[in-house]
């Protein structure tokens, strides 16, 4: 394997990503739960027989453990350290759950597996087509892909919300190409459709899933600011912003959160494609 392979987002996920999404773990799952419903409903793990499952970009392990007390057995694999090492103390000695520090696209397993799943955590790949095709080897005849992912950012009102109060106080970032690595690289369902289907992978479908979601646990619009400036795509720019500027942000934050406050909690809305595929 290179080491230049996916190294951007291993940076990222070693360091201010992954300190962050650690830290906020509780609140993370909090804010995705409507989508991991969605996913889980779809993988139809529920009073299934017992699997073997690929849970790709596990993070913190919520997808991970929650298979497991289903009943089946799941390596979760993820390339954040900091998350991982949450993951592994949150299984505490569960059985049917293991957690490996790898990159999907080029690690290889053991045994084959019936399901490969994944909540948010297929869209980084440098190479998509070849991960998948590489992933895709160590499916069954007949096992399944099920995954989330987001699509376009104008759908997503936490994503558009931060970033038009960035935008009243500094340049936002450059949009990224639609094909490099990031959360919304998987948006466009053609793309997708191509990636797992030059992966050998049929059946494939997108149903559109939207819902709202809650930006943090603690009430009121300062609390609330605190978690959007932390989590999301302007994280990083904001992060990189000059103390002046920072809480020039965080007064526009406080000030457009607080209209949008309900029982003093804030939620965004989301907007995801659960995205299912099988292997002939």
């Amino acid at each position: 394997m290179s080491e230049q392979k996916n190294q951007a987002q291993k940076d990222l996920w070693n360091t201010f990503a992954g300190e962050r999404w650690t830290r906020r773990q509780v609140e993370i799952d909090a804010m995705l739960a409507p989508f991991t419903h969605a996913l889980m409903a779809a993988a139809k793990l529920e009073h299934a027989a017992p699997m073997h499952v690929l849970d790709v970009g596990c993070g913190s392990g919520e997808t991970s453990l929650m298979i497991a007390d289903l009943g089946h057995r799941v390596i979760g694999v993820d390339i954040s350290a900091p998350l991982l090492g949450l993951a592994r103390q949150r299984a505490d000695g569960r059985d049917g759950v293991s957690f490996e520090e790898a990159d999907a696209s080029d690690a290889v397993f053991d045994e084959p597996f019936d399901l490969l799943i994944s909540r948010f955590g297929v869209m980084f790949f440098d190479d998509p087509h070849a991960a998948f095709t590489h992933m895709a080897q160590f499916l069954k005849p007949g096992g399944r892909v099920v995954f989330v992912c987001w699509r376009p950012p104008p759908e997503n009102e936490w994503v558009t919300m931060p970033m038009q109060v960035l935008a009243q106080v500094t340049a936002p970032p450059a949009p990224l190409p639609p094909d490099a690595p990031s959360p919304f690289a998987f948006a466009n369902p053609e793309r997708v459709r191509t990636i797992l289907e030059t992966a050998g992978l049929t059946d494939v479908s997108f149903a559109p899933v939207d819902a709202p979601m809650s930006m943090g646990s603690a009430p009121g619009a300062a609390m609330a600011a605190d978690f959007v400036m932390e989590v999301g795509p302007a994280a990083l720019a904001i992060a990189q912003l000059s103390p002046e500027d920072a809480a020039k942000v965080r007064d526009k934050m406080e000030i457009a959160i607080a209209p949008r406050l309900k029982d003093d909690l804030l939620s965004l809305g989301g907007a995801i494609w659960v995205v299912q595929a099988r292997k002939p």
